[in-house]
């Protein structure tokens, strides 16, 4: 079969490798298409450690054989994460937070390939009316999930969102879908946009000036970080939050990170990290990523401004990683 591999920075290498085979507690999916993550894109553009396996993890495809209380040919998508099971997180429902946490693409084969093998625990049927090619968007969706969940959602909570890629504006969608009022900051017209199409109330400049103008005139209830990298994106979340406010880090921040030490202290607000997602609660939220991608298809369906075949792998992410292009979220077309 055929899997892309990330040689060097910015350069794709195509390889024929044997079909893997499913072990216990294992399955075979054929993959039909797999999104390119910003930390996908960190990978290529030399930001983060470049992974020994075939990189992907926002994968939809069709179960291979019977398993899993599935049948061959079954739609689904699949929630990327092999954990112990039995340690106190796993038995909690935090498998994002397990300490022999695995994740495809990263450290095991992922889905930039023909074929791959999950853990039968991850995966998730897919509505047989719900598009292959949108249910890509399962994965990022619980992301966004989990971080909206992590903030204790409410009603008429004034909300800000730092970043308009695709995390940014999926948390826009969940947060505007709990009721709450939503600013976000972007530097892209197609960002705006699409922001606007998913329930964003108000758009800013994603610049210093845009951020803390916005805030001025209304200090959020809670702020979500979506941009990380180098940026300096938590410390303006931090001057932008209501004193015992709530800021959520979803970006992958690829240096230290600075806050200001006497404003962290005298605004006592509530920092909190969001990693992936989780099974607690009355939804996993993969499973309400899934209900809230049925329900929202239409707009959702935007989000998704490219795709590439697997041969194009290498202009998928040259697309994915220059947000001038008009690219959100870039899809690789694989079976």
């Amino acid at each position: 079969m055929r899997a892309a591999f990330l040689t060097d920075q910015r350069r794709f290498e195509l390889r024929e490798v044997p079909l893997p085979t499913a072990g216990p507690g294992e399955v075979l999916i054929d993959v039909h298409a797999c999104g390119i993550c910003g930390s996908d894109v960190h990978f290529f553009v030399g930001g983060s450690p470049t992974p020994r396996v075939c990189p992907g993890h926002e994968i939809a495809g069709r179960i291979v054989t019977d398993g899993a209380g599935l049948r061959a040919g079954d739609p689904v998508v699949v929630e990327p994460l092999r954990s112990c099971g039995t340690c106190a997180s796993c038995r909690a429902g935090d498998p994002n937070l397990c300490p022999q946490l695995e994740i495809l693409g990263s450290r095991l084969p992922g889905g930039f390939a023909e074929s791959v093998v999950v853990p039968a625990t991850s995966i998730h049927s897919v509505p047989r009316d719900l598009d292959l090619d949108l249910a890509i968007l399962a994965e990022p969706l619980a992301v966004a999930v989990h971080a909206v969940g992590l903030a204790e959602r409410a009603p008429g909570r004034t909300v800000l969102v730092l970043g308009g890629g695709t995390i940014g504006l999926l948390t826009v969608f969940v947060a505007a879908r709990a009721g709450a009022a939503v600013t976000i900051a972007v530097r892209h017209e197609h960002q705006r946009q699409a922001a606007l199409r998913l329930g964003a109330t108000r758009v800013v400049p994603g610049d210093r000036t845009g951020i803390l103008d916005a805030a001025a005139t209304q200090a959020p209830d809670v702020v979500f970080e979506a941009v990380g990298g180098r940026s300096d994106t938590l410390d303006l979340a931090l001057r932008a939050v209501r004193p015992g406010g709530t800021i959520v880090t979803l970006g992958l921040f690829t240096q230290s990170i600075v806050l200001h030490p006497i404003r962290f202290l005298a605004k006592e607000v509530h920092l909190v990290s969001s990693m992936m997602y989780s099974r607690k609660g009355r939804v996993a939220d993969f499973v309400a990523a899934i209900d809230l991608l049925s329900c929202g298809r239409e707009e959702l369906a935007t989000l998704i401004t490219h795709h590439v075949p697997l041969a194009a792998i290498e202009e998928g992410f040259t697309l994915a990683s220059d947000k001038s292009s008009g690219a959100i979220k870039v899809r690789v077309d694989v079976g």
